[in-house]
C-alpha cells in the first residue's frame, strides 16, 4: 500500500506550531493517484449587509434587481461588482417578510412586529416570528447547518463580524452586533457573539491559541510575543521538507498555493491591530486605539465623517476575514461561517469605502442627495466582498471541480422597500416588502447565475434552498417552510 495522510494531518514544529493542510489526493482513502478524487465536503456561508434595498420617499424600490428574468441578466449599480462571476451568482427578488398590522395586529409565524430595526433578524436569519427584545426566536440557519455537517472539523462554524464597533455614542448595539443563535444544552436560545478581531480569529484558526481568559496584562504579553516570533511557516519547515518528496505533483502544487497564501495572510494579520470594542469583548476608550474609529454623536455631519469618525478600517478587516473563512474551508478546519459585514441600523462611516459624508444607515434616510441611487453604493461595497470570496472558492481546485461547486453562499440584507407600518408611509427603508439576496455555489445540484422571481416568498425559503443543498434534511426553517425549486438546476 502506497504512502497515505489523515484529511486531519498537520504540519508541526518547534513550540507546538501547527499548520493545517488543505485537501490533497494522498488524503484519498485507498486511492493511488490518478484515480477519483475524494467527494470534498460541503461548505455553507451567511454573509451579512445591514441595509435595505431602497431610500425613504424615492419610488424606485432598489437598484439591485434586474430587468432581466433568467439567464444572462443585466447587472445594477448595487450588484455591479459581480461582473462576470454573475455565472455563479443567482439573484432572488420579490421576497417579503409579513408583519403585524396585516394579520390583526398579531405577529404571524415567520413575521415581525411592526417597528422596524432588527424586528427582521429573527424571520430572516431563523425563520421565526420576532420575539420581544432584540434577539432570536429560534436558532440561525449556520448553527443549524453545522448540527448537520460540521462533523468532527475543530470548529463546527466561525461566527464573524466586520464592523468593529457601533459607533454612536448616545445609545448601544442592543442585539443588533448579532446574527448567529443556537440552542444550548438547557434548550435555551443563545446569541453566539462574532468574533471581531482578524489577528485573534488568526491566532484560534492557525496558531492553536484561544486568547479566552487572558487579563489585559497577558494580552499585551501575548501581542509583543506574536509581533517578535518568527512565521509559524518557518516553525513547521522541517515537517513541511519531509512532507513534498512525498507528494505527487498536483499535491506539490496545492500545497505551495496553500503556503503562499498563510505566508501572505499572517503578514498582513501582523499589521492590523484587534479592535477594542465589541459585544463579545471588554469595552475600552476608543481614542486610546488609533485603529478603532472614535464613535460619532447622534447627527453626523460632513466634517465628522472626513474626520473618519465611525471608521476602523473595515476595509482591510473585510479582506482579512474573506482570506481567514476561505482558508479555514481549504483546510476543513470549519464548513460553516457567517460573516456579518455591517450590524442592524449599521452607522459604520461610509466616506472612505464609497465616498459619501454619511454613515451606512443614513443612506437610507437621505444622509446624502440621491436616494436610492447613493443608497447602492453602499451595497455595492458589501457586494465586492461577497464576490471577492466567492471568486477564491472558485479559484480554489477541488476535486473534479473547485471549491465554489460544493458550497451554497448566501448574501442578505436586513430590509426591502416599500409599505412601513410603523411610520404608516409607503416607499420607506424601513420596510419588509420588495426584499431580495443572492445564492452562490453550486452544492447540491444549485443552478447559479439566474434571475428568480420569487413573489411573495420569504427570505427563508431561499435559505431552505441553500440548507438543503449542503445536505440537511429539512424542508422547513423555524416556522418558514418550503425553498424555491427554480434555483436547483433541471
Amino acid at each position: 500500500m502506497g504512502t497515505r495522510l489523515s484529511r486531519r494531518h498537520l504540519l508541526r514544529g518547534l513550540g507546538g506550531a501547527a499548520v493545517s493542510l488543505p485537501l490533497l489526493e494522498i488524503m484519498l482513502d485507498g486511492k493511488a493517484f490518478g484515480q477519483a478524487a475524494p467527494v470534498p465536503p460541503k461548505r455553507y456561508l451567511v454573509f451579512f449587509d445591514g441595509q435595505s434595498m431602497g431610500a425613504d420617499g424615492d419610488p424606485l424600490d432598489d437598484d439591485f434587481v434586474p430587468n432581466t428574468v433568467g439567464r444572462n441578466y443585466d447587472l445594477k449599480s448595487a450588484i455591479a461588482p459581480l461582473g462576470a462571476l454573475k455565472s455563479e451568482v443567482s439573484v432572488i427578488s420579490g421576497l417579503k417578510i409579513p408583519w403585524a398590522a396585516e394579520n390583526g395586529g398579531a405577529i404571524p409565524a415567520g413575521g415581525r412586529r411592526d417597528g422596524f430595526h432588527v424586528s427582521t433578524l429573527s424571520p430572516l436569519l431563523a425563520g421565526v416570528r420576532s420575539p420581544s427584545g432584540t434577539t432570536s426566536g429560534g436558532p440561525t440557519s449556520d448553527q443549524l447547518v453545522a448540527n448537520a455537517i460540521a462533523g468532527s472539523t475543530a470548529f463546527p462554524a466561525l461566527t464573524y463580524r466586520v464592523q468593529a464597533d457601533w459607533y454612536l455614542s448616545v445609545s448601544a448595539a442592543y442585539g443588533r452586533d448579532m446574527i448567529s443563535y443556537k440552542t444550548d444544552s438547557s434548550g435555551r436560545v443563545v446569541a453566539v457573539p462574532p468574533q471581531t478581531s482578524p489577528r485573534q480569529a488568526w491566532q484560534a484558526l492557525f496558531s492553536n491559541f484561544t486568547p479566552s481568559g487572558l487579563d489585559d496584562a497577558a494580552r499585551r504579553k501575548l501581542d509583543l510575543e506574536l509581533r517578535s516570533r518568527r512565521s509559524v511557516l518557518d516553525l513547521v519547515r522541517g515537517d513541511t521538507e519531509r512532507l513534498v518528496p512525498k507528494l505527487g505533483t498536483m499535491d506539490r502544487q496545492r500545497l505551495q498555493r496553500h503556503l503562499d497564501e498563510l505566508r501572505d495572510l499572517e503578514r498582513r494579520v501582523a499589521t492590523i491591530a484587534p479592535p477594542q470594542t465589541s459585544a463579545c469583548m471588554r469595552p475600552a476608550d476608543p481614542g486610546a486605539d488609533p485603529a478603532v474609529g472614535t464613535p460619532q454623536g447622534n447627527n453626523g455631519t460632513d466634517n465628522t465623517y472626513a474626520q473618519n469618525l465611525g471608521y476602523s478600517d473595515e476595509e482591510a478587516r473585510a479582506n482579512l476575514f474573506v482570506d481567514l473563512i476561505h482558508l479555514a474551508m481549504v483546510c476543513d478546519l470549519t464548513r460553516v461561517a457567517s460573516l456579518q459585514m455591517t450590524m442592524f441600523q449599521s452607522h459604520l462611516n461610509m466616506y472612505a469605502l464609497t465616498g459619501q459624508a454619511t454613515d451606512c444607515h443614513e443612506l437610507g434616510h437621505g444622509g446624502v442627495p440621491g436616494g436610492t441611487l447613493a443608497l447602492s453604493k453602499g451595497i455595492a461595497w458589501h457586494v465586492k466582498h461577497f464576490t471577492r470570496l466567492v471568486q477564491k472558492f472558485k479559484d480554489t481546485p477541488e476535486g473534479n471541480g473547485t471549491m465554489l461547486d460544493h458550497s451554497a453562499m448566501l448574501f442578505l440584507l436586513e430590509g426591502g422597500h416599500g409599505w412601513d407600518p410603523e411610520g404608516v408611509r409607503d416607499d420607506s427603508s424601513h420596510s419588509t416588502e420588495n426584499m431580495a439576496c443572492l445564492l452562490a455555489g453550486r452544492a447540491g445540484g444549485l443552478s447559479p447565475g439566474q434571475h428568480v422571481v420569487a413573489a411573495g416568498k420569504h427570505p427563508a425559503n431561499v435559505i431552505v434552498t441553500a440548507m438543503k443543498a449542503v445536505g440537511v434534511s429539512t424542508d422547513q426553517l423555524g416556522e418558514v417552510s418550503g425553498d424555491i425549486p427554480a434555483l436547483r438546476g433541471a
